[in-house]
């Protein structure tokens, strides 16, 4: 890793911040930018420079990250007044970290490319509960050179990189992830409040379901917020997101099996199901872990 990479990010929201401590504790020279004041002044500390506004962020930067919400704020903070575009100089690189789905990181590609600028579209992921420096999992897309211009700002942030293909793969894999953890997650859930409005102790189950077959990665994490709660794991504070981001990354999950012919009918049947009012003895329950 080239400590003299300059690196920029927009999006300081849930992942994103987390992204960009990992970044900051790399080294690199970064500079960032984003609407809500109270995540830049933390990234401030920790020792990037503040900018109003993505043109500026990438004049000062090699790699920009982009991670916000969805492909309006990413078409507004690349192609609109001020955007990345009339800043970015020839051979710099734009990561999209966002999920928005394949379709749309190659028509970023497609516009940016015939000006020199590199894209890599990147999905993001974790392979644990936790929120350590470092900790992500990275599925990149895109030319492989650009990929490996861009790799010395992933191997800062995660700790699994995967090179997965040409444009648009990267969220492509992510969606499909994120198809199979929210399907888990909904089912792990209901098997829970079965268990416990059949009177068996929560955090038992949780300690014997996460060696046995029921294993997963909703268990694990379930079982990380338990012992948060109890005060024996850290979690580490971070904005809030300003959106239900699982449920759109949900919708582009769905979307992009149907578009590809796929026939998904168990886990379009819980995407279509609201669970809210289902599993009111496992929230219980939950809530009352101290």
């Amino acid at each position: 890793m080239s400590p003299q990479l300059r690196v920029g990010q927009i999006g300081l929201g849930n992942l994103g911040f987390l992204m960009a401590r990992s970044v900051a504790a790399r080294g690199f020279p970064f500079t960032v930018c984003d609407l809500r004041p109270e995540p830049v002044a933390e990234m401030v500390k920790l020792g990037a420079k503040a900018v109003k506004t993505p043109r500026e962020v990438a004049a000062a930067s090699d790699v920009v990250v982009s991670i916000v919400n969805d492909i309006a704020d990413n078409e507004t903070i690349i192609f609109g007044k001020d955007g990345l575009m009339e800043g970015i100089q020839k051979g710099a690189a734009i990561m999209l970290c966002s999920t928005i789905g394949p379709e749309y990181v190659k028509t970023v590609y497609n516009r940016a490319k015939p000006k020199g600028v590199r894209i890599v579209d990147v999905g993001m992921s974790k392979d644990g509960p936790g929120e350590e420096i470092g900790s992500q999992t990275m599925m990149a897309g895109g030319d492989e050179a650009d990929f490996q211009f861009c790799k010395p700002v992933m191997d800062a942030v995660a700790k699994h990189v995967f090179y997965v293909g040409p444009i648009g793969t990267g969220q492509a894999f992510k969606v499909i992830n994120n198809l199979l953890g929210i399907a888990i997650g909904a089912v792990t859930r209901e098997a829970l409040n079965a268990g416990v409005m059949g009177g068996l102790d929560l955090e038992k189950m949780v300690e014997v379901m996460k060696v046995s077959t029921g294993g997963s990665w909703s268990l694990n994490y379930m079982d990380f917020m338990m012992k948060a709660r109890k005060g024996i794991a850290a979690s580490v504070s971070r904005p809030a997101p300003t959106k239900n981001i699982g449920a759109k990354d949900w919708t582009l999950a769905v979307e992009y099996a149907r578009s590809v012919g796929a026939q998904i009918p168990m886990t379009t049947f819980i995407h279509d199901l609201d669970t809210s009012k289902l599993y009111t003895a496992l929230a219980a329950a939950q809530a009352q872990v101290k």
